[in-house]
Protein backbone atom coordinates (compact mmCIF):
# COMPACT_ATOMS: atom_id res chain seq x y z
CA UNK A 1 0.00 0.00 0.00
CA UNK A 2 1.33 3.52 -1.07
CA UNK A 3 2.08 5.78 2.21
CA UNK A 4 -0.07 9.13 1.84
CA UNK A 5 2.24 11.51 0.51
CA UNK A 6 3.16 14.40 2.60
CA UNK A 7 4.20 16.78 -0.14
CA UNK A 8 3.55 16.21 -4.00
CA UNK A 9 4.38 18.49 -7.00
CA UNK A 10 0.51 18.33 -8.40
CA UNK A 11 -1.27 21.38 -9.03
CA UNK A 12 -4.32 19.52 -7.36
CA UNK A 13 -4.65 17.58 -4.76
CA UNK A 14 -5.81 14.06 -5.71
CA UNK A 15 -7.52 11.32 -4.15
CA UNK A 16 -5.26 8.60 -1.96
CA UNK A 17 -7.17 5.54 -2.09
CA UNK A 18 -6.98 2.58 -0.20
CA UNK A 19 -8.69 -0.74 -0.53
CA UNK A 20 -11.15 -2.25 1.90
CA UNK A 21 -11.80 -1.90 5.73
CA UNK A 22 -14.48 0.71 5.12
CA UNK A 23 -16.51 2.08 7.94
CA UNK A 24 -20.02 0.47 8.51
CA UNK A 25 -23.03 1.64 6.07
CA UNK A 26 -20.85 3.35 3.41
CA UNK A 27 -22.00 4.65 0.66
CA UNK A 28 -20.48 5.09 -3.04
CA UNK A 29 -19.72 8.89 -2.99
CA UNK A 30 -20.48 8.61 -6.84
CA UNK A 31 -23.56 6.19 -7.58
CA UNK A 32 -24.90 6.19 -4.13
CA UNK A 33 -24.96 2.62 -3.47
CA UNK A 34 -23.85 0.57 -0.54
CA UNK A 35 -20.05 0.21 -0.09
CA UNK A 36 -18.20 -3.09 1.67
CA UNK A 37 -20.79 -5.46 0.96
CA UNK A 38 -18.96 -8.26 -0.28
CA UNK A 39 -17.04 -10.29 2.35
CA UNK A 40 -13.60 -9.29 1.16
CA UNK A 41 -11.27 -6.37 0.63
CA UNK A 42 -13.55 -4.28 -1.61
CA UNK A 43 -14.14 -0.88 -2.87
CA UNK A 44 -12.10 2.21 -1.74
CA UNK A 45 -11.89 5.15 0.77
CA UNK A 46 -9.64 8.31 0.23
CA UNK A 47 -6.87 9.20 3.35
CA UNK A 48 -7.76 12.97 2.78
CA UNK A 49 -11.35 13.45 2.10
CA UNK A 50 -12.46 10.11 3.85
CA UNK A 51 -15.01 9.39 0.77
CA UNK A 52 -16.16 5.85 -0.05
CA UNK A 53 -16.26 4.28 -3.59
CA UNK A 54 -16.59 1.35 -5.71
CA UNK A 55 -14.14 0.24 -7.71
CA UNK A 56 -15.49 0.42 -11.07
CA UNK A 57 -16.44 4.13 -9.74
CA UNK A 58 -13.51 5.67 -8.55
CA UNK A 59 -12.34 6.33 -12.22
CA UNK A 60 -15.09 9.28 -12.00
CA UNK A 61 -13.42 10.93 -8.87
CA UNK A 62 -10.39 12.59 -9.83
CA UNK A 63 -9.99 15.96 -7.34
CA UNK A 64 -9.98 15.83 -3.89
CA UNK A 65 -11.65 18.73 -2.01
CA UNK A 66 -10.12 17.08 1.41
CA UNK A 67 -13.11 16.97 2.67
CA UNK A 68 -15.14 18.39 5.77
CA UNK A 69 -11.58 18.95 7.64
CA UNK A 70 -10.53 20.96 4.88
CA UNK A 71 -10.08 24.12 6.84
CA UNK A 72 -7.61 22.25 9.07
CA UNK A 73 -5.47 20.23 6.12
CA UNK A 74 -2.09 21.97 5.06
CA UNK A 75 -2.61 19.96 1.19
CA UNK A 76 0.43 18.01 0.16
CA UNK A 77 0.75 20.34 -3.00
CA UNK A 78 1.24 23.12 -0.85
CA UNK A 79 4.11 21.47 0.79
CA UNK A 80 7.65 21.68 0.40
CA UNK A 81 9.99 19.23 2.23
CA UNK A 82 13.88 18.93 2.46
CA UNK A 83 16.51 16.80 3.97
CA UNK A 84 18.25 17.61 7.08
CA UNK A 85 21.21 16.14 8.76
CA UNK A 86 23.87 13.28 7.61
CA UNK A 87 23.53 11.86 5.21
CA UNK A 88 23.18 7.99 7.19
CA UNK A 89 22.48 9.01 10.46
CA UNK A 90 19.76 8.31 12.43
CA UNK A 91 19.77 12.45 12.97
CA UNK A 92 18.86 12.83 9.39
CA UNK A 93 15.16 13.69 8.74
CA UNK A 94 12.26 15.71 6.52
CA UNK A 95 11.34 19.32 7.73
CA UNK A 96 9.20 21.34 6.17
CA UNK A 97 11.29 24.34 3.74
CA UNK A 98 8.25 25.93 2.59
CA UNK A 99 4.68 26.06 2.25
CA UNK A 100 1.86 27.82 0.12
CA UNK A 101 -1.62 29.15 0.94
CA UNK A 102 -4.12 26.87 -0.44
CA UNK A 103 -7.01 28.12 -2.14
CA UNK A 104 -9.34 27.32 0.51
CA UNK A 105 -12.05 29.60 2.62
CA UNK A 106 -11.63 30.35 5.72
CA UNK A 107 -8.10 28.11 5.93
CA UNK A 108 -6.96 27.80 9.78
CA UNK A 109 -4.70 24.94 9.97
CA UNK A 110 -4.17 23.14 12.50
CA UNK A 111 -1.04 21.66 14.50
CA UNK A 112 -1.77 18.76 16.44
CA UNK A 113 1.31 18.10 19.95
CA UNK A 114 1.42 15.01 22.08
CA UNK A 115 3.65 12.65 23.65
CA UNK A 116 3.11 9.09 22.18
CA UNK A 117 4.97 8.10 25.38
CA UNK A 118 1.94 9.31 27.20
CA UNK A 119 -1.19 7.81 29.02
CA UNK A 120 0.22 4.16 29.26
CA UNK A 121 1.90 4.41 25.78
CA UNK A 122 -2.04 5.50 24.27
CA UNK A 123 -0.60 8.93 22.65
CA UNK A 124 0.89 6.60 20.05
CA UNK A 125 -2.30 5.15 19.08
CA UNK A 126 -3.76 8.74 18.99
CA UNK A 127 -0.98 10.46 17.12
CA UNK A 128 -1.40 7.84 14.27
CA UNK A 129 -5.00 8.74 13.86
CA UNK A 130 -4.61 12.24 13.58
CA UNK A 131 -2.04 11.41 11.08
CA UNK A 132 -4.50 8.85 9.17
CA UNK A 133 -6.91 12.35 8.53
CA UNK A 134 -4.26 15.79 8.50
CA UNK A 135 -0.93 15.82 6.89
CA UNK A 136 1.65 13.81 8.72
CA UNK A 137 3.92 17.05 9.33
CA UNK A 138 1.11 18.92 10.84
CA UNK A 139 1.15 15.89 13.97
CA UNK A 140 4.15 16.86 16.28
CA UNK A 141 5.62 14.25 18.79
CA UNK A 142 7.39 16.15 21.75
CA UNK A 143 9.37 12.79 22.20
CA UNK A 144 10.97 13.30 19.20
CA UNK A 145 10.39 17.26 18.37
CA UNK A 146 10.30 20.33 21.01
CA UNK A 147 7.17 22.00 20.89
CA UNK A 148 9.08 25.35 19.28
CA UNK A 149 10.64 22.94 16.57
CA UNK A 150 6.89 21.86 15.54
CA UNK A 151 5.86 25.34 15.27
CA UNK A 152 7.71 26.49 12.74
CA UNK A 153 4.95 26.22 10.38
CA UNK A 154 3.94 29.84 12.26
CA UNK A 155 7.26 31.61 11.27
CA UNK A 156 6.43 30.10 7.01
CA UNK A 157 2.91 31.68 7.04
CA UNK A 158 3.23 34.92 9.56
CA UNK A 159 -0.10 36.02 7.96
CA UNK A 160 -2.07 32.65 8.73
CA UNK A 161 -4.11 31.99 12.15
CA UNK A 162 -3.25 28.33 13.00
CA UNK A 163 -4.91 26.31 16.11
CA UNK A 164 -2.52 24.43 17.97
CA UNK A 165 -4.33 21.35 19.65
CA UNK A 166 -2.40 19.68 22.68
CA UNK A 167 -2.91 16.49 23.82
CA UNK A 168 -2.14 15.62 27.58
CA UNK A 169 -2.52 17.77 31.13
CA UNK A 170 -2.27 21.36 32.44
CA UNK A 171 1.63 20.76 32.48
CA UNK A 172 1.77 20.05 28.61
CA UNK A 173 -0.58 23.32 28.07
CA UNK A 174 1.64 25.53 30.07
CA UNK A 175 4.82 24.01 27.99
CA UNK A 176 3.23 24.62 24.71
CA UNK A 177 2.03 28.35 25.83
CA UNK A 178 5.90 29.24 27.17
CA UNK A 179 6.93 27.89 23.67
CA UNK A 180 4.61 29.82 21.71
CA UNK A 181 5.76 33.17 24.20
CA UNK A 182 9.39 32.80 23.77
CA UNK A 183 8.73 32.16 19.79
CA UNK A 184 7.43 35.61 19.48
CA UNK A 185 5.31 35.09 16.70
CA UNK A 186 3.87 37.98 15.08
CA UNK A 187 0.13 36.01 14.47
CA UNK A 188 -0.22 33.76 17.51
CA UNK A 189 -2.06 30.13 16.99
CA UNK A 190 -5.08 29.79 19.25
CA UNK A 191 -4.46 26.74 21.53
CA UNK A 192 -6.83 23.99 21.65
CA UNK A 193 -7.08 20.98 24.67
CA UNK A 194 -7.37 17.35 24.20
CA UNK A 195 -7.12 16.61 27.74
CA UNK A 196 -5.72 13.36 28.98
CA UNK A 197 -4.76 12.18 32.32
CA UNK A 198 -6.32 13.75 35.63
CA UNK A 199 -6.91 17.17 36.65
CA UNK A 200 -7.42 19.30 33.72
CA UNK A 201 -8.66 21.84 35.42
CA UNK A 202 -7.76 24.86 32.66
CA UNK A 203 -9.39 22.16 30.18
CA UNK A 204 -12.35 22.08 31.93
CA UNK A 205 -13.14 26.05 32.28
CA UNK A 206 -12.46 26.27 28.66
CA UNK A 207 -15.35 23.61 27.49
CA UNK A 208 -12.96 20.99 26.71
CA UNK A 209 -13.90 18.44 29.32
CA UNK A 210 -12.04 16.64 32.29
CA UNK A 211 -9.85 14.39 30.64
CA UNK A 212 -9.91 11.26 27.82
CA UNK A 213 -9.40 8.17 28.44
CA UNK A 214 -8.66 4.96 26.74
CA UNK A 215 -10.56 5.20 22.68
CA UNK A 216 -10.97 8.62 21.67
CA UNK A 217 -12.82 9.18 18.53
CA UNK A 218 -10.36 11.53 16.78
CA UNK A 219 -13.44 13.46 14.41
CA UNK A 220 -15.21 14.45 17.91
CA UNK A 221 -12.01 16.66 18.33
CA UNK A 222 -11.63 18.06 14.90
CA UNK A 223 -15.19 19.08 15.00
CA UNK A 224 -14.86 20.38 18.19
CA UNK A 225 -11.85 22.33 17.14
CA UNK A 226 -14.01 23.71 14.02
CA UNK A 227 -16.69 25.17 16.20
CA UNK A 228 -14.73 26.20 19.09
CA UNK A 229 -14.58 30.51 19.59
CA UNK A 230 -11.45 32.30 20.37
CA UNK A 231 -10.71 33.90 24.12
CA UNK A 232 -8.01 35.05 25.86
CA UNK A 233 -6.28 33.11 29.06
CA UNK A 234 -4.61 35.66 31.15
CA UNK A 235 -0.86 34.45 32.22
CA UNK A 236 0.93 35.56 35.59
CA UNK A 237 4.49 35.76 36.93
CA UNK A 238 5.55 34.38 40.08
CA UNK A 239 8.76 35.87 41.15
CA UNK A 240 10.20 34.42 43.88
CA UNK A 241 12.89 36.15 46.25
CA UNK A 242 14.69 34.73 49.03
CA UNK A 243 15.37 35.89 52.62
CA UNK A 244 19.33 36.90 52.96
CA UNK A 245 21.06 34.24 55.90
CA UNK A 246 24.60 36.08 57.30
CA UNK A 247 24.22 38.25 54.31
CA UNK A 248 23.70 35.54 51.48
CA UNK A 249 20.47 34.66 49.79
CA UNK A 250 19.18 31.07 47.84
CA UNK A 251 19.01 32.40 43.99
CA UNK A 252 15.43 33.56 43.06
CA UNK A 253 12.95 31.91 40.85
CA UNK A 254 10.55 32.74 38.03
CA UNK A 255 7.66 30.86 37.80
CA UNK A 256 4.75 31.34 34.81
CA UNK A 257 1.26 30.48 35.98
CA UNK A 258 -1.43 29.49 34.06
CA UNK A 259 -3.81 28.27 36.54
CA UNK A 260 -3.33 28.69 39.94
CA UNK A 261 -0.78 28.67 43.25
CA UNK A 262 -0.76 27.96 46.51
CA UNK A 263 1.41 27.65 49.92
CA UNK A 264 0.32 24.77 53.05
CA UNK A 265 -1.92 21.89 52.81
CA UNK A 266 -2.81 21.35 49.49
CA UNK A 267 0.41 22.39 47.87
CA UNK A 268 1.49 19.88 50.88
CA UNK A 269 -0.64 17.10 49.25
CA UNK A 270 0.80 17.67 45.69
CA UNK A 271 4.20 17.76 47.18
CA UNK A 272 3.72 14.04 48.80
CA UNK A 273 2.77 12.80 45.48
CA UNK A 274 5.16 14.08 43.32
CA UNK A 275 7.93 12.67 45.49
CA UNK A 276 6.09 9.34 45.68
CA UNK A 277 5.26 9.34 41.76
CA UNK A 278 9.48 10.48 40.99
CA UNK A 279 10.39 6.89 42.69
CA UNK A 280 8.21 5.12 40.96
CA UNK A 281 7.09 6.14 37.95
CA UNK A 282 5.76 2.95 36.70
CA UNK A 283 3.16 2.71 39.47
CA UNK A 284 1.33 5.96 38.77
CA UNK A 285 0.70 5.30 34.56
CA UNK A 286 -3.28 4.45 36.31
CA UNK A 287 -5.80 7.38 36.79
CA UNK A 288 -7.15 5.63 39.55
CA UNK A 289 -4.00 4.90 41.28
CA UNK A 290 -3.41 8.61 40.66
CA UNK A 291 -6.70 9.63 42.24
CA UNK A 292 -6.06 7.13 45.55
CA UNK A 293 -3.05 8.50 46.44
CA UNK A 294 -3.70 11.55 46.66
CA UNK A 295 -6.70 10.56 48.66
CA UNK A 296 -4.98 9.06 51.07
CA UNK A 297 -2.11 12.03 51.43
CA UNK A 298 -4.85 14.20 51.76
CA UNK A 299 -5.88 11.74 54.75
CA UNK A 300 -2.69 11.57 56.59
CA UNK A 301 -2.36 15.19 57.13
CA UNK A 302 -6.26 15.41 58.62
CA UNK A 303 -4.11 13.23 61.15
CA UNK A 304 -0.85 14.66 61.30
CA UNK A 305 -1.99 18.31 59.95
CA UNK A 306 1.90 19.50 59.28
CA UNK A 307 0.50 23.28 57.87
CA UNK A 308 -0.89 23.77 61.16
CA UNK A 309 -0.53 27.95 61.99
CA UNK A 310 0.61 28.66 58.51
CA UNK A 311 -1.33 31.84 59.13
CA UNK A 312 1.97 32.83 61.73
CA UNK A 313 4.31 32.50 58.92
CA UNK A 314 2.63 34.90 56.31
CA UNK A 315 2.02 38.57 55.18
CA UNK A 316 -0.67 38.45 52.29
CA UNK A 317 -1.19 41.46 49.94
CA UNK A 318 -4.06 41.94 47.87
CA UNK A 319 -2.91 45.50 45.71
CA UNK A 320 -0.58 47.01 48.64
CA UNK A 321 -3.92 46.17 51.11
CA UNK A 322 -2.40 44.24 53.99
CA UNK A 323 -4.93 41.12 55.21
CA UNK A 324 -5.22 39.51 58.53
CA UNK A 325 -5.26 35.98 58.28
CA UNK A 326 -7.37 33.78 60.77
CA UNK A 327 -5.82 30.39 61.92
CA UNK A 328 -5.51 28.80 58.34
CA UNK A 329 -3.40 25.33 56.38
CA UNK A 330 -3.31 27.13 53.00
CA UNK A 331 -3.45 29.79 50.93
CA UNK A 332 -4.91 29.37 47.44
CA UNK A 333 -4.34 32.00 44.70
CA UNK A 334 -6.51 31.24 41.22
CA UNK A 335 -6.39 32.48 38.04
CA UNK A 336 -9.29 30.12 36.58
CA UNK A 337 -12.37 29.06 38.31
CA UNK A 338 -11.36 24.84 38.40
CA UNK A 339 -9.18 23.80 40.97
CA UNK A 340 -8.21 20.27 42.20
CA UNK A 341 -9.93 18.21 39.35
CA UNK A 342 -12.61 19.76 39.18
CA UNK A 343 -14.22 21.68 42.09
CA UNK A 344 -15.58 25.63 41.82
CA UNK A 345 -14.48 26.64 45.38
CA UNK A 346 -15.21 30.61 44.43
CA UNK A 347 -18.37 30.06 43.26
CA UNK A 348 -19.30 28.25 46.67
CA UNK A 349 -17.67 30.60 48.86
CA UNK A 350 -20.53 32.99 47.11
CA UNK A 351 -22.65 35.13 50.18
CA UNK A 352 -25.32 37.75 49.63
CA UNK A 353 -24.13 40.93 50.37
CA UNK A 354 -20.16 40.73 49.55
CA UNK A 355 -18.75 43.15 46.97
CA UNK A 356 -16.32 39.53 45.35
CA UNK A 357 -16.73 39.67 41.07
CA UNK A 358 -17.41 36.46 39.68
CA UNK A 359 -14.03 34.21 38.94
CA UNK A 360 -13.03 34.78 34.95
CA UNK A 361 -10.05 33.81 33.37
CA UNK A 362 -9.51 37.07 31.41
CA UNK A 363 -10.29 39.80 33.57
CA UNK A 364 -6.92 40.62 35.00
CA UNK A 365 -7.92 39.68 38.50
CA UNK A 366 -6.33 36.85 41.01
CA UNK A 367 -8.75 35.29 43.19
CA UNK A 368 -7.37 34.39 46.74
CA UNK A 369 -8.98 32.30 49.54
CA UNK A 370 -7.86 30.09 52.54
CA UNK A 371 -8.28 26.86 53.54
CA UNK A 372 -8.35 25.92 57.14
CA UNK A 373 -7.13 22.33 56.83
CA UNK A 374 -7.14 19.10 55.04
CA UNK A 375 -10.49 18.00 56.01
CA UNK A 376 -11.53 20.94 54.62
CA UNK A 377 -10.31 20.46 50.86
CA UNK A 378 -12.07 17.28 51.48
CA UNK A 379 -15.52 19.04 52.04
CA UNK A 380 -14.81 21.82 49.02
CA UNK A 381 -14.60 18.90 46.99
CA UNK A 382 -17.94 17.39 47.60
CA UNK A 383 -19.56 21.04 47.65
CA UNK A 384 -19.82 20.69 52.14
CA UNK A 385 -18.16 24.02 52.93
CA UNK A 386 -16.58 27.10 51.17
CA UNK A 387 -13.76 28.63 51.24
CA UNK A 388 -12.24 31.67 52.73
CA UNK A 389 -12.44 34.50 50.18
CA UNK A 390 -10.00 37.12 50.77
CA UNK A 391 -10.15 39.07 47.95
CA UNK A 392 -9.02 39.84 44.28
CA UNK A 393 -6.45 41.60 42.95
CA UNK A 394 -4.31 42.22 40.11
CA UNK A 395 -1.18 41.86 41.97
CA UNK A 396 -0.43 39.74 45.14
CA UNK A 397 2.94 39.53 47.44
CA UNK A 398 3.17 37.29 50.00
CA UNK A 399 6.13 37.42 52.51
CA UNK A 400 7.04 33.68 53.86
CA UNK A 401 8.54 34.25 57.39
CA UNK A 402 9.47 31.25 60.51
CA UNK A 403 10.10 28.47 58.32
CA UNK A 404 9.94 26.85 55.51
CA UNK A 405 5.68 25.81 53.30
CA UNK A 406 5.08 23.40 50.95
CA UNK A 407 4.22 25.59 47.88
CA UNK A 408 3.10 24.60 44.03
CA UNK A 409 2.67 26.59 40.84
CA UNK A 410 0.45 24.88 38.15
CA UNK A 411 0.99 21.39 40.22
CA UNK A 412 5.14 21.75 39.95
CA UNK A 413 5.55 21.52 43.88
CA UNK A 414 8.55 22.48 46.04
CA UNK A 415 9.47 22.85 49.60
CA UNK A 416 9.79 26.99 49.34
CA UNK A 417 11.85 28.99 51.66
CA UNK A 418 11.48 32.32 53.72
CA UNK A 419 11.22 34.81 51.13
CA UNK A 420 9.34 37.07 49.08
CA UNK A 421 6.60 35.90 46.50
CA UNK A 422 5.53 38.24 44.13
CA UNK A 423 2.63 37.55 41.64
CA UNK A 424 2.03 39.83 38.68
CA UNK A 425 0.29 40.06 35.07
CA UNK A 426 2.29 38.95 32.10
CA UNK A 427 -0.33 39.43 29.33
CA UNK A 428 -2.64 37.15 27.67
CA UNK A 429 -2.18 34.06 25.44
CA UNK A 430 -4.64 33.18 22.53
CA UNK A 431 -6.70 30.18 23.14
CA UNK A 432 -10.19 28.42 21.77
CA UNK A 433 -13.54 27.36 24.17
CA UNK A 434 -16.20 25.54 23.71
CA UNK A 435 -19.36 26.87 24.38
Amino acid sequence: IQCKAASTRESRVKHHWVRGNLPLCSKCQVCGEDCNVRPELSDLRCCWCRRTVHDDCAARLDVCDLGRYRRLIVPPNCVELTWVGLKGTRQRHLVVKKVRHPDIEHWTPLIVIGNRKSGNNDGELLLRHFRAILNTPQVIDVHDISPENGLEWCHLLPDVTFRVLVCGGDGTIGWVLNAIENLGLKNSPRVCILPLGTGNDLSRVLGWGEGYAGDVEVTDILDNVLKAKPVNLDRWTVKIRHTKHFGFARPGREVVMNNYASLGVDALVTLNFHKQRENWPTLFANRIINKLTYFTYGTKDVLERECKNLHLKLKVELDGRLIQLPEIEGLVILNISSWGGGCRPWELGKEDGDHFLPARYDDGLLEVMALYSSFHIAQLQVGLAAPLRLGQASKVKIKLIGGNAPMQVDGEPWEQHPGEIIITSRGQAAVMALE
